[in-house]
Parts: structure tokens; C-alpha cells; sequence
């Protein structure tokens, strides 16, 4: 009895060591790994074409739990997860025609039609310039 079952064992290791060979699935045993989240990533860019670094912002996601307080690299960057709203607090910015700020990819491009909501009473979408209306020193919160 006690050779049966161990013949049973060995049979059962090597099918399971073996399972993984042959049958030509194209990818050579190559399992892709999904991300571990969707993190977006953009950056806030000043008038001048230069980051706006240091823009401390917190993000709302979709069970309402409240991420941050975060800030922009010092290339501009910042990210979030789709779904979330979040609020960026534009202390020291004019909120002028001179002083705008705008919301670019990685690669520079504006991201336009992203809609927004500021304390100071502006909200809309970002136009096509990716930029947006907002008042000196401004809370502006965004739908990402």
C-alpha cells in the first residue's frame, strides 16, 4: 500500500512540475503582470513654460477617502487614478491673464476638456491650451 501511494505522489509531483511544458501558447511561458494600479500622470507647467513645483494637492477616490496631501515634482508632475476629483491649492499663483497655468502630458501636449471647479467661483474645462481660470491664491479642484 504504501508503494502505491507513493507512486501516486511521484506521478502527481511530475504531472504538476510537467504542466507548465509544451502545447505551443506562443508565449514562451511569459505571464504578463497586470499594474498594481491606473495612476495617470501630468504636469502642471506655468506661464513661462517652467514646472510649477511644490503645488501641495489632494485627491478624493471614488469610496470618498481623501489621498494626500501630495505635491508636484519638481518637474510639474503629479498623479492620480482615474475617477478621482482632485484639489490643487494655488497659493502664490496671480490667477491673472499673465500668470495663467496650464495641464500638459508627458510628451507636452495640452490636456484640454478636463472639468474643474475653484473656490474663488471659475470652473469649466480646461481649453485647449490646457489651461484654466482661477483666482489669486486659489483652491481648484479637478475631475480626473
Amino acid at each position: 500500500m504504501k508503494k502505491k501511494l507513493a507512486g501516486l505522489v511521484v506521478a502527481g509531483v511530475a504531472m504538476f512540475a510537467l504542466s507548465g511544458c509544451g502545447g505551443g501558447g506562443g508565449n514562451d511561458g511569459i505571464v504578463a503582470v497586470p499594474p498594481v494600479n491606473n495612476e495617470t500622470t501630468l504636469f502642471l507647467i506655468d506661464s513661462g513654460g517652467f514646472s510649477a513645483a511644490g503645488v501641495e494637492y489632494t485627491c478624493e477616490n471614488s469610496f470618498g477617502d481623501i489621498l494626500g496631501p501630495f505635491y508636484t515634482k519638481s518637474n510639474g508632475e503629479f498623479t492620480f487614478e482615474p475617477g478621482e476629483n482632485c484639489t490643487f491649492e494655488l497659493i502664490s499663483f496671480d490667477g491673472t491673464p499673465a500668470d495663467p497655468l496650464f495641464i500638459e502630458s508627458d510628451i507636452g501636449q495640452p490636456k484640454d476638456g478636463i472639468p474643474y471647479d475653484c473656490i474663488g467661483g471659475d470652473f469649466g474645462l480646461t481649453d485647449l491650451a490646457g489651461s484654466f481660470n482661477y483666482l489669486m491664491d486659489d483652491s481648484c479642484t479637478f475631475a480626473f
